[in-house]
């Protein structure tokens, strides 16, 4: 899904909500890497959702050890930033 969303996000937007949720709701490291780049490639399409990812994604650098997932959520933001 990450791949298909980077190539046509738009097929995507209408689903950013339930992303969302799953990007605040869920522990799963593995899930939440792919939620993070998903976002990631929403945020040029939808600028508003930039903002409303910033809490989450710092959230998750503080809470989490997983350093990939720490990586991807620096990664989105520093995208996300461009568009606050």
């Amino acid at each position: 899904v990450c791949e298909l969303a980077n190539q046509n996000p738009n097929n995507y937007l209408a689903m950013a909500p339930q992303f969302f949720r799953l990007l605040t709701t869920s522990s799963n490291n593995w899930m939440l890497i792919k939620v993070v780049k998903l976002m990631g490639s929403l945020v040029p399409k939808e600028p508003r959702l930039a903002r409303k990812l910033l809490e989450p994604l710092a959230t998750i650098i503080q809470n989490t050890q997983a350093k990939s997932l720490q990586y991807e959520c620096i990664h989105t933001l520093t995208l996300a930033l461009a568009y606050t």
